[in-house]
């Protein structure tokens, strides 16, 4: 009997060794794929660096060019003003008069005031655009991956298109459909905001030239579907089955990790939801992830 109890207490503790090394062989691997997570992100955020960059640059060279015509204009108005304010101190009202509007045809009034409202339109617009880029950058790189928030995924989409402006500008349409009956979504937004950054940006990359990529949210049931379709050259049938796939990559050396697709499929999983796709040669690809609206703690 002895000898039965003993050797239960050894199995026992066997298998408490066993479990203990299981449990710290699923945190290690919990640690490895959140630094993959971030590595890839950070992978992500560094290629959007030098477009980003640029972007930024477009709007702020238009402010600080246009400063000095509006210094300018702004002190013609304001001489043209003070001539009309020194009819409340002279009596010698017609000749400040015509000395005023003199000034007015001096300076050609109304394209000055033509002029100014063209320059502050696009100081405006270009504060706004710098403004969208912050936001979209502000987006993508938070820290929220175990806080769970609600979010309206056109604010998400659109965050990342301002983003990727610079890689698709000028050759790319991008057609929008978002389904207004969509709620506010429970998600981790951060990780979220990767995949559509993920997938977005391979959508881009698939198409040589001039294409188009549309973008559409629909309700479906209790789930929201964001489907991302382009007209690239499609991925062939036998290599559907692998592209998510750690490290399975169909881009040149040196232009993917082959984590994104990996990582994007994973996060959607974390998040109960799941990622399709469909493909054909030449006409393009689409994605659809289906993601529920409420997440369980």
């Amino acid at each position: 009997l002895k000898q039965q109890k003993q050797s239960i207490l050894n199995i026992n503790k066997e298998l408490k060794t066993k479990n203990d090394a299981v449990e710290s062989g699923i945190k290690k691997l919990k640690d490895t794929q959140s630094k993959l997570v971030e590595s890839e992100k950070m992978a992500s955020l560094g290629q959007l660096t030098a477009g980003v960059a640029h972007e930024i640059n477009n709007p702020v060279n238009f402010i600080s060019s246009n400063i000095k015509p509006l210094k300018l204009s702004i002190s013609e108005i304001m001489e043209i003003l003070n001539e009309y304010r020194k009819l409340n101190d002279t009596e010698s009202k017609e000749s400040n008069i015509q000395k005023a509007k003199e000034l007015e045809k001096k300076y050609d009034i109304e394209y000055l005031i033509k002029e100014l409202n063209t320059i502050l339109a696009g100081i405006n617009d270009g504060a706004e655009r710098t403004k969208e880029i912050v936001l979209g950058l502000r987006n993508f790189s938070r820290l929220d991956k175990h806080q769970l928030k609600e979010i309206k995924l056109p604010e998400v989409i659109d965050s990342n298109l301002v983003l990727l402006r610079n890689q698709y500008k000028d050759r790319i349409e991008i057609q929008k459909s978002y389904d207004e009956n969509i709620p506010c979504i429970q998600c981790y937004p951060g990780q979220l905001s990767q995949v559509i950054m993920n997938i977005l940006n391979n959508a881009i990359q698939a198409i040589d030239g001039n294409g188009t990529i549309s973008v559409k949210t629909r309700l479906s049931g209790k789930k929201a579907e964001i489907l991302i379709s382009d007209t690239g050259k499609g991925i062939p049938n036998d290599k559907l089955d692998n592209i998510f796939d750690p490290f399975y990559t169909t881009k040149e050396v040196g232009k993917g990790t082959g984590l994104g697709l990996s990582i994007s499929y994973g996060i959607i999983q974390e998040h109960n939801g799941k990622i399709d796709v469909n493909s054909e040669l030449e006409k393009g690809t689409t994605f659809t992830i289906t993601l529920p609206l409420r997440q369980k703690e």
